[in-house]
């Protein structure tokens, strides 16, 4: 990779062919993706004329076209300054400013970020490398340079400026490393126009203020509009467990009518994929489209939702671009308005490569369009932004008032979105955290804290487990023992369907059988929204990254040689492979150790299927009871072999749930022999003495008066009326 010396321009575009200099001429006007190499003195390619043929000579020569109007001369340009430092200042903390949580490297190029790091986190538990959330990427060519949070141009009264395609353009301050410097001049080489640009790390705190101002030295007011470039892509993770969940996020105010009187800002709920801001591959070019607009689009447009913010987030971190407010606590709507970003594109590096390529993969880069706003003769025009680069850990950004204020700790969502997200429920997943939180309080341990949550949860839906364990028991009980006669039917009736339907409902109406007995696995699926939040809880929270299983005791006997169950966001890391063992797999990422945690997870799979599936083998045929086979191998080998990868957290929570429910289904199984609730002539009597009845009762009622609707309107008559439970 090129020095910062080197002369680039911040992002890329095609190979060069006969179009290339018509398409980086459009480009360069519209967009930060592609500029004019400065002193590239090589001419472009150009192609041999056609051969002309009878065949493709043309009946009549065309009309001649009207030549272009030329374009206007520029009357503005920028100070290329001389005798630079060959190396920039870094911004970080000092001795004096330890409570600085954020440190910069610069780049020259539009005096944006060539890397901006976490001070307080690290890559992996042996701490060695920060955390990186942003870093200037270059294309597979090594041509185009992708600089996040740079200031790309400013156009003054309609002329465009350009300022970030230059290694000379921007002078940083020898006192204040965060300062950068850049003049306009004018045809006759006047100073007429002086940005400066500051970045201002706040103590203890991933807020980073970029003040940019434009100061008008003429006698005459300029109309300025601000193009500057927001985050970069977040690297790409480690392990793929769960996927990449590298998304797009927004927030914004509704339109007026709605938004009312309230200053209260809206997280977008649509958890836009890093796939989904890419879009589709050109069918005609193969390639992606190198800008899209994101906001506004036409969702927002049609709803008049306007800005407030725009992120990329990850599993863990977000970088947000905001807006900065004077008074955040009594800041209105028209305050958090996200001027700097009346429009917000997305431009794309490597637009020729698949997302799946691990070296020269497309890379999306925010840019940000302000609308106009005048500096009068002598005065300034402030285009100031706000950013925050920071785990996604709701009481850090809760404490600081401006994050409060704009709605960016909405920004925390634990939710996998995809066809999970309609049945993951924020309020559950807030609940269940709280009590992670509490639990945790109390023990000091995460792992343990898992476990008792989940002891906690298996507590609070045992009376549904136990109502449904009963129900599907005696339903399996009662149609083993139908299972002769029904085979009687289908013998004599083998030839009449129609009849043997009606024999059939006939049979289970006499043996005090309903079909409303399969509903006992209702209530399992009613509970699949709990295990669902608490999943995307414990795969999300921050508060789980880096901290070791009980205690730390696994590291705390082998002298923090021993990696297992050392970060309970990783895989547990039982026994490390040599490196050159190491391999990735599409689902798993990068391995690099055996993981104990999903074998035994396999083992604790096959003592809960064996537990849990109901005595009904004798009613099934032959290719239902084959399904059920498949059933538990799916269950007790691929499942496991799919989580191999998962944080041990999670498949912690898994172990701990799968034993519970072992021990808790062989109670409910020594309750219902011990009561003798699964003699088929007592179930039929207590059904038909039966009286009242709760919630799931009434449910199994409803369900029972419907199918009694249904074979009245196939001409069977019931042999019993189904009355409403008072």
């Amino acid at each position: 990779m090129p020095t910062s010396r080197t002369r680039r321009a911040p992002l890329g575009a095609p190979a060069a062919t006969i179009f290339a200099p018509i398409l980086a001429l459009l480009l360069a006007l519209a967009s930060p993706l592609a500029h004019a190499q400065p002193g590239d003195d090589a001419a472009p390619d150009t192609q041999a004329p056609a051969e002309v043929t009878p065949e493709t000579q043309p009946e009549a020569p065309p009309e001649p076209q009207p030549e272009a109007e030329p374009a206007p001369e520029p009357t503005l340009f920028v100070r290329q300054w001389e005798n630079l430092p060959e190396t920039l200042a870094v911004l970080a903390p000092y001795a004096e400013h330890t409570t600085e949580l954020l440190s910069i490297e610069f780049s020259r190029f539009g005096a944006g970020i060539e890397r901006l790091s976490l001070t307080d986190a690290y890559e992996s538990v042996k701490r060695e490398k920060h955390v990186t959330l942003q870093l200037a990427r270059v294309d597979r060519a090594n041509y185009y340079k992708a600089v996040p949070f740079a200031l790309e141009r400013v156009t003054i009264n309609a002329e465009s400026v350009a300022l970030g395609n230059s290694a000379d353009t921007w002078r940083q301050s020898p006192d204040d490393p965060g300062l950068f410097e850049a003049e306009i001049l004018d045809a006759e080489g006047q100073t007429v126009a002086r940005i400066t640009r500051r970045f201002v790390i706040e103590p203890a705190s991933y807020e980073l203020r970029i003040e940019q101002k434009l100061e008008n030295l003429t006698t005459e007011p300029m109309a300025v509009v601000w193009t500057q470039t927001g985050p970069v892509d977040l690297p790409t993770p480690k392990s793929l467990y769960g996927g990449d969940k590298r998304r797009a996020r927004f927030g914004y105010l509704l339109n007026p009518e709605k938004q009312g009187a309230s200053a209260q800002v809206t997280a977008d709920s649509r958890l836009t994929q890093r796939n989904k801001i890419i879009g589709k591959r050109d069918k005609a070019t193969g390639r992606y489209d190198i800008v899209r607009t994101l906001w506004p689009d036409e969702w927002n447009l049609n709803e008049g939702y306007r800005l407030v913010w725009a992120a990329m987030t990850d599993r863990y971190f977000a970088v947000v671009a905001h807006p900065l407010l004077d008074d955040p606590e009594n800041a209105g709507t028209e305050d958090k308005l996200f001027r700097e970003a009346k429009t917000l594109k997305r431009y794309l590096l490597n637009p020729e490569s698949e997302q799946s390529d691990k070296d020269h993969p497309p890379i999306i880069l925010l840019s940000l369009t302000s609308d106009e706003r005048v500096a009068p003769p002598g005065g300034v025009s402030d285009a100031s932004i706000g950013v925050y680069a920071g785990p996604l850990n709701e009481p850090e950004i809760a404490a600081d008032p401006l994050a409060v204020s704009l709605g960016i700790d909405n920004i925390v969502i634990y939710n996998f979105g995809s066809i999970c997200a309609f049945c993951t429920f924020g309020w559950l997943t807030h609940s269940l955290l709280f009590v992670l939180r509490t639990l945790h309080a109390i023990t000091f341990d995460w792992a343990l804290s898992i476990i008792l949550l989940v002891i906690v949860v298996r507590s609070i839906l045992h009376p549904i487990t136990r109502w449904s364990q009963i129900r599907m028991q005696r339903f399996g009980v009662q149609m083993q023992a139908m299972g002769p006669l029904q085979q009687k039917l289908k013998e004599r009736y083998k030839d009449d369907p129609k009849k043997l339907q009606q024999e059939t409902a006939k049979l289970w109406r006499e043996q005090g059988i309903s079909p409303a007995g399969m509903l006992g696995c209702l209530p399992m699926f009613l509970q699949s929204p709990v295990w669902i939040a608490l999943y995307a809880t414990l795969y999300f929270v921050y508060d789980l990254r880096h901290q070791p299983a009980f205690y730390g005791v696994f590291q705390k006997i082998s002298g923090g040689q021993w990696g297992f169950l050392a970060d309970l966001a990783s895989p547990d890391q039982a026994i490390p492979l040599p490196s050159f063992m190491h391999f990735s797999f599409w689902i798993w990422g990068s391995v690099t150790a055996i993981n104990v945690l999903p074998i035994i997870m396999a083992f604790v799979f096959f003592a809960h299927q064996k537990y849990l599936t109901p005595p009904t083998a004798a009613t099934l045929t032959p290719e239902q009871q084959q399904q059920q086979k498949m059933m538990k191998v799916m269950m007790i080998f691929m499942f496991p072999l799919f989580m191999y990868a998962a944080p041990s957290g999670l498949a912690l929570y898994f172990v701990t749930n799968s034993s519970i429910a072992i021990v808790e289904n062989r109670w409910i199984r020594a309750h219902m022999k011990k009561h003798d609730m699964l003699d088929p002539e007592k179930i039929k009597a207590a059904r038909a003495n039966k009286k009242g009845g709760g919630f799931l009762d009434r449910l199994k009622d409803v369900a029972e008066a419907q199918q009694a609707a249904k074979d009245q309107g196939k001409g069977i008559i019931p042999t019993r009326q189904y009355k409403k439970r008072k």
